[in-house]
């Protein structure tokens, strides 16, 4: 089961608190060993004291117990011995219940160390009095050690225990809190129809969810201009098709009239021209709304684009001469460009098919690619009747036509040219075709 944001920020939280206080308290319990420590040591040596005072006491019972510690925790956990120096042996005058009679084996004769006794670990002191002539031993068990240490860790980490309740609870009501902006961007978002594409306000949103605001924002704009697009492409293709199927319907209703068999020749032969006008322009708003649909989705890569231009040209250049036009080509080898091989085919074709309707009969074509300044540049060029310098930034302009009407043409051919070669970056430009006459198209390409 997926958690919600809200969960997981105090799952985090909560789990970074008891880290902290395991942390905390095991700092505590290391650093009161290290006070603990010192205090022992600080006892032993006030124990030292009292048993040398014991040992001019003159008590022949060797087997006594220190009053001071009777009630203490400690007490039972005391063990000591007081001997006095003799030239024939030092002699053992008093000895806490448990203590051996003899010097335990291990134990240092002056200052600290350690004694392994049964299953605990003894702290041990000996010292000698001023004179010389008493020396005390005193052992104090480590597990009043550990257990001083442990109680002192529990009281530091108490208020954090007791505290954690009401942690939790504060860290549940901040954050619900602070998600209110997120739920509130939700609401708005469910409430949308799909047709509302306004951007989200971002005024009063906390900073963390502008670049998510700003995302979704971009993202209504592009479906917005998609549906634009799409309701322009739908209205625009019903409106181109309206007239050439009309004049078929026209046509085909005089071939079934007549009776001249000449006149319904002619009208037959009127509707196949308009069916083929039809055909292209399909076929024109399919490219189209393929290319539009592809948009910067389409992958572009490292590729020959003179390789690309001399396969158009062999491709073309047979329609070119059963039209009777001519076509003249000059292409730089190795120019490599970044792109979609098969948009630019579509592009060049269309820019082949554009020169060949547009020129001059007996007319020619003329296809240049070359390298200047870094960059390649692509040129088509006709002899045909043009268009006039005011109407050239009209030009890419879907359905619109500068040509006269009897040249067939349904007026996408540019619009592809210009859409493909905006989602390559390339520069496109309009100016006059050869000799002065016609239309010249020059596209500009970085070379890889």
């Amino acid at each position: 089961m997926r958690l919600s944001i809200q969960a997981r920020l105090m799952s985090l939280s909560l789990l970074s608190v008891l880290i902290v206080v395991m942390a905390s308290g095991w700092l505590a319990f290391r650093e009161a060993g290290h006070e603990v420590d010192e205090l022992i040591d600080g006892q032993l040596v006030q124990y030292a004291r009292i048993m040398l005072a014991l040992a001019h006491s003159g008590d022949e019972d060797r087997n006594v117990e220190l009053p001071l510690f009777k009630g203490s925790r400690s007490a039972k956990r005391m063990l000591f011995q007081i001997w006095e120096y003799d030239r024939e042996g030092d002699k053992l005058l008093l000895h806490s219940p448990g203590m051996a009679e003899s010097w335990p084996a291990g134990v240092a004769r002056t200052g600290y160390s350690n004694l392994r006794l049964g299953d605990s670990t003894w702290r041990c002191l000996a010292a000698a009095d001023e004179e010389n002539k008493h020396y005390v031993l005193a052992a104090l068990d480590m597990h009043v050690r550990d257990e001083l240490s442990r109680d002192i860790a529990l009281v530091n980490l108490k208020p954090y225990l007791y505290s954690i309740p009401v942690l939790a609870l504060l860290l549940a009501w901040g954050i619900h809190r602070s998600l209110a902006p997120l739920r509130k961007l939700d609401a708005d978002l469910a409430v949308r129809s799909p047709e509302r594409l306004d951007p989200l306000a971002d005024a009063e949103l906390p900073h963390e969810l502008n670049p998510l605001v700003a995302t979704m924002n971009r993202l209504f704009s592009r479906v917005a201009r998609t549906l634009d697009n799409e309701r322009r492409f739908t209205s625009d293709a019903a409106h181109e098709l309206r007239t050439p199927l009309a004049a078929l319907r026209v046509q085909l209703q005089v071939a079934q009239r007549v009776q001249d068999e000449g006149e319904k020749q002619a009208a037959v032969a009127k509707a196949v021209r308009g069916a083929e006008r039809m055909t292209h322009l399909v076929g024109q708003l399919l490219a189209l709304a393929r290319i539009d649909g592809a948009g910067e989705s389409a992958k572009h890569l490292e590729f020959d684009l003179s390789a690309l231009l001399e396969d158009a040209v062999r491709e073309m250049t047979p329609i070119i001469a059963e039209k009777g036009r001519h076509l003249e080509h000059q292409i730089e080898p190795d120019l490599v460009v970044v792109g979609n091989p098969d948009l630019l085919g579509v592009l060049i074709r269309n820019l082949l098919d554009n020169g060949l309707r547009y020129s001059a009969d007996d007319g020619r074509i003329s296809v240049r690619l070359t390298r200047e300044a870094g960059k390649a540049l692509l040129r088509v060029a006709d002899d045909g009747p043009g268009v006039a310098p005011a109407d050239r930034e009209k030009l890419g302009t879907r359905f619109q036509r500068f040509a006269p009407q009897s040249i067939e043409g349904v007026g996408l051919g540019l619009s592809i040219v210009r859409r493909i070669a905006e989602l390559h970056g390339a520069r496109l430009d309009f100016g006059p075709g050869l000799d002065g006459k016609g239309l010249g198209v020059t596209l500009q390409f970085s070379v890889r």
